[in-house]
Formats: structure tokens, sequence, C-alpha cells
């Protein structure tokens, strides 16, 4: 029996998956349900147990994150959401981060396990018109980032951010994944 295969079969049981008998083998239901699973959470679905689908499976997404006084998260600082338009038209933040995207890139950057970069994060009405955004942009509201994570393919962070409730939008020409709540 391997400790490791049964904490895997455990955590796949709880999010819904069939691995089979709990008994720390690696059979052939197991990297069924592991398969299922990197399918579901956007991953490659090779059965293997490797880092990003370890991260996935064990990370109790939403729970565990936590806010500090700024309204930074464990990986974000509060600036890294700021307009970029650097106070020419407003003071960094014209409309409050949403909560839940707040969390769920959280969620997305622990999925992923490597920083993911913020392209933008809030703007202002000025700067959303000066970058081509849309008239009633979700980035006027704090609900939407653009970001990307160095060396991970842009469709690999969408599909993850996807799983996580997030609705996203590719932008492969730019290196960049838009992210809305």
């Amino acid at each position: 029996m391997n400790p490791f295969i049964k904490k895997v079969q455990e955590a796949l049981a709880a999010r819904g998956y069939a691995p089979g008998p709990i008994d720390g083998r690696d059979g052939p239901k197991t990297r069924k349900a592991v398969k299922a699973f990197q399918k579901d959470s956007g991953l490659e679905p090779d059965g293997q147990v490797g880092r990003l689908t370890e991260n996935r499976l064990f990370t109790d997404q939403l729970s565990i994150i936590s806010f500090d006084g700024d309204g930074s998260t464990p990986h974000f600082a509060r600036d890294e959401f700021a307009c970029d338009c650097g106070g020419a038209y407003c003071d960094g933040f014209p409309a409050a981060m949403n909560l839940e995207l707040l969390l769920k890139l959280e969620a997305l950057r622990n999925a992923l396990d490597v920083p993911v970069r913020i392209t933008s994060g809030v703007r202002c009405p000025t700067r959303n018109d000066e970058v081509g955004g849309v008239q009633n942009s979700q980035h006027l509201f704090g609900q939407a980032a653009d970001c990307y994570a160095h060396g991970i393919p842009i469709a690999t962070v969408a599909a993850i951010g996807e799983s996580l409730g997030l609705t996203a939008i590719l932008y492969e020409a730019e290196g960049f994944v838009h992210l809305a709540v």
C-alpha cells in the first residue's frame, strides 16, 4: 500500500470521482478517476499525479484563503490590481476589486503553483477607452483581471480558471487570459 496513493484516492472520492477501493494501490480505476479529474480541471489527462494535479487536487480552493488588512491575498498585493493609468485619471482604484474574483485568482495561483502575473485589474473609464475596452467592461467594476503564468499555456490558465467558476477569454496573440466573475 502506498500512503500517497491512498490520499489521492481519498481526495478523488471526496470530490465525487470513483477511484475504486481506498487501498493505496495505483490501479486502473484510480488512474481513470485521476484522468477524469484532470480533464475537468483543465489539466493534461495523463493519469499521473504530478505537481499541477497534486496542487489542484489537495487545495481546498476557497476556504484556506485570507485577506490581509490592505486587501491583499497570500500571493497578490492589492497594488497589482490598480488601474494602470498611473494616476493620470484616477487614484488607482475607481472601483473596489471583487472579493470573489480575488479569492478565485488566489485559488488559480495555488492550483498552478507558479506566480500569476496581473496585466490589468480595475480600470477607470478613461484608461478603459484608451486600451479599447468595451463600454461596460468588467474591469470598470473590479470584476475582471487579465493575467498569465510564465511557462504555463494560457489555455491551461483559462481552463483552470473556468473550473474555479471564472469566465475566461483567451487573447493568444497578446499572451494573456481575461478572467471575470
